[in-house]
């Protein structure tokens, strides 16, 4: 599951929230640091380690500018707190995570590899991609680049410790959809590309995903409401249980908005715990065996 999309929490919402992510029996939690910072995320790891929730830290930079600071201290000091997976870098295959609104597959890797570098020499695991579905760069096509330009600058040793990141949003497609990548599925068609270009399997991990309700992209199916959302939702955990050995998590996104002390009311219908109640999903995911 995604925390909340805040920098830091306090202590009172990342007890709630750690705690009800507990009852829904959430394995891995991703994150978000402001740049290599250190500190203000100490509690939140702490007490998701001790739960029994694998932390994944999303390094935040705005518009896909450079990591600011010590990358391999901010590693090292989480490390030690039990963050073994570090996502570098969000959506670059949109307009606006570019400083120039342009996607480009080679300015992303001249920010990603000495990044990713600097996360594994200081014990981390670099995360690839975090690629919008579709995008303004189709997403499976950038990371036909990514890894051809990878190859082609002789930095395939790069990817040794690294991982993928997916956000495997369902959109109003059913779980089992395949006409495109577009899908909760789309960890098969990110696996197909690596294995093309690389003749072997990265892990794979779910950073953002879900199905919302609304969500109509695709008018052959209908728009989801609350029911279609509960079914396909505690499908797609249920799917996890007979994952494929690739497939390390999927992510829902996101645990709270205003209630954990967020600020974009973009996001506010997307939360499973809203000001004043919470989704039917949450009762049913902690009812799920």
């Amino acid at each position: 599951m995604h925390w909340v999309p805040t920098l830091s929490s306090s202590n009172a919402v990342v007890d709630r929230f750690v705690r009800e992510a507990k009852e829904m029996k959430i394995k891995w939690m991703v994150i978000l640091n402001d740049d290599a910072k250190i500190g203000a995320n100490d509690y939140l790891v702490k007490q998701l380690v001790a739960n029994g929730i694998m932390p994944i830290m999303r390094i935040y930079t705005p518009n896909g500018k450079p990591v600011q600071g010590d990358i391999g201290a901010l590693v090292k000091h989480y490390r030690s707190l039990g963050v073994y997976y570090y996502q570098l870098y969000n959506e670059p295959n949109l307009n606006v995570e570019n400083p120039d609104g342009i996607p480009n597959v080679d300015r992303y890797l001249d920010r990603w590899l000495p990044a990713a570098k600097a996360v594994t020499e200081a014990g981390g695991y670099p995360g690839l991609g975090a690629l919008s579905p579709g995008g303004n760069f189709d997403d499976t096509q950038f990371l036909s680049q990514t890894l051809d330009r990878i190859k082609q600058r002789g930095e395939v040793a790069t990817l040794d410790k690294a991982w993928l990141s997916m956000h495997n949003y369902t959109l109003n497609h059913p779980l089992d959809y395949a006409k495109d990548s577009n899908g909760f599925m789309k960890f098969k068609w990110y696996d197909a590309i690596v294995r093309e270009k690389l003749g072997r399997q990265m892990p794979i991990i779910g950073t953002e995903g879900g199905t919302h309700i609304g969500s109509a992209d695709d008018r052959t199916f209908p728009a989801i409401n609350e029911a279609r959302q509960i079914e396909m939702v505690t499908g797609a955990y249920r799917y996890m249980k007979k994952r494929e050995p690739y497939n390390f998590a999927y992510t829902y996104w996101i645990i709270a908005n205003e209630e954990g002390g967020g600020a974009d009311t973009a996001f506010s219908h997307q939360a499973l715990f809203k000001r004043g109640g919470q989704s039917p999903l949450v009762d049913a995911l902690k009812k799920l065996d």
